[in-house]
């Protein structure tokens, strides 16, 4: 990548073309690409059609190339995108994540959502987090086996 110029690394052909929130994390040999994929926000005034709200979706590319793909191998930049974090129970609309290789805990997701038992407006959103596996050269959630707000999938 050149100074100064613009590398685009993901983008949703469909739809409303919502991808935003870029993290990049290294991890073994791959960078991989977390983003934020659908509508994140206004819940409680007009919810999107299911599926069409806020997720975490991933794709990887090796060290030093550009050409970030899912697991299926689709191009990130052609729509591509394997699903991290979804809506699920009561965790509505995960997103805004980041990456923290954590000392004691390992690789560790952190995001915002809504907590449905609680409300859909803005200003309740909530902040979650759980660990990733990548023991299979993709991030999964799994529980954080802790006392803290983490959501598990």
């Amino acid at each position: 990548v050149v100074p100064n110029s613009y590398a685009k690394l993901a983008y949703e052909p469909a739809g409303i073309h919502a991808d935003e929130g870029a993290n990049m994390f290294k991890h073994g040999d791959y960078n991989y690409l977390f983003y934020s994929n659908g509508v994140c926000c206004g819940f409680d005034t007009k919810k999107p059609a299911a599926g069409e709200e806020y997720k975490i979706k991933v794709c990887r590319s090796k060290a030093g190339v550009m050409d970030f793909r899912d697991a299926d191998g689709k191009l990130c930049t052609e729509g591509g995108g394997t699903i991290v974090l979804e809506s699920h129970d009561n965790v509505y609309g995960p997103g805004g994540q980041g990456v923290y290789d954590d000392p004691t805990y390992g690789p560790i997701l952190y995001y915002h959502y809504v907590d449905t038992t609680i409300g859909y407006a803005d200003g309740q959103k909530q902040f979650g987090w759980n660990k990733l596996d990548f023991s299979s050269g993709w991030p999964v959630t799994t529980a954080a086996d802790t006392t803290s707000t983490a959501q598990t999938t």
